[in-house]
């Protein structure tokens, strides 16, 4: 499983400072000022989380992901 951060709705000098100020350097962060990304996601509102399985199925939601969604993902099988 990959964790990746992408923040839009800003310049991509105020999503590295988002980045910082939180401690989110640890995982890749994807600048998306365009909102390109989120579009094409289907993200229309933030916090939002998105997980994509391995078998290309997708769950998602608002806020904080659920304990429970992600150790269903790291569950083999």
């Amino acid at each position: 499983m990959a964790l990746v951060s992408v923040g839009g709705h800003d310049t991509a000098s105020a999503i590295s400072r988002f980045v910082n100020s939180y401690g989110l350097g640890h995982m890749p962060n994807l600048p998306d000022p365009d909102n390109e990304l989120a579009r094409a996601l289907g993200v229309i509102y933030h916090p939002r989380w998105l997980l994509i399985r391995a078998d290309g199925t997708e769950q998602a939601g608002g806020g904080t992901i659920p304990d429970a969604v992600v150790t269903d993902a790291l569950t083999p099988g």
